[in-house]
């Protein structure tokens, strides 16, 4: 059931994240408090707080930096609900190789990156450009969600296919 959830819970947030950058209150909430119920009523309520505490120590540096929204972050914490500590560890760095990865294989990155980056050796305005970018300023602008899903399916289909996850 964990599963079914959670999977639904990524394809609705990669879509909403994928055509508006954002990702709506009324998806995250509901299921981060369904998923603490949830672990409740199964006997693991502290796997499920580990989860949301990991998750929300894990994306309070991006968040506050605005390389991360608070969207993504509660994306996070609700995975952390409804699976736990270890699961999000697993998912969220899965994901950053994925967007990292990404950033590799997309050119048209590399010129705004390699702007961006040459704005640092400028100073304290670079780095507020940077990391703390007005709207559409930002380096590199990626739906987080939908690399947390590609991490998350990678992570179930990988012993389908015998590799240790």
């Amino acid at each position: 059931m964990n599963g079914v959830v959670l999977a639904g819970l990524l394809v609705a947030a990669a879509f909403c994240d994928w055509r508006r950058r954002k990702i709506p209150d009324w998806l995250t909430l509901p299921l981060i408090a369904a998923g603490l119920w949830q672990q409740w009523q199964a006997g693991s309520a502290w796997t499920a707080w580990g989860g949301v505490a990991g998750a929300f120590l894990l994306t309070v540096g991006p968040v506050a930096c605005r390389g991360m929204g608070m969207g993504d972050q509660k994306l996070l914490m609700a995975v952390g609900a409804w699976s736990s500590w270890t699961e999000v560890y697993l998912l969220f760095t899965s994901a950053i190789l994925l967007c990292l990865l990404s950033i590799a294989l997309l050119p048209r990155a590399w010129s705004r990156l390699r702007y961006n980056l040459q704005k640092i050796a400028i100073g304290w305005s670079a780095h507020r450009q940077l990391w703390l970018p007005g709207k559409g300023e930002a380096a590199i602008s990626f739906p987080f969600a939908v690399f947390l899903l590609g991490a998350y399916g990678i992570r179930q289909l990988s012993p389908l296919a015998g590799v240790a996850a």
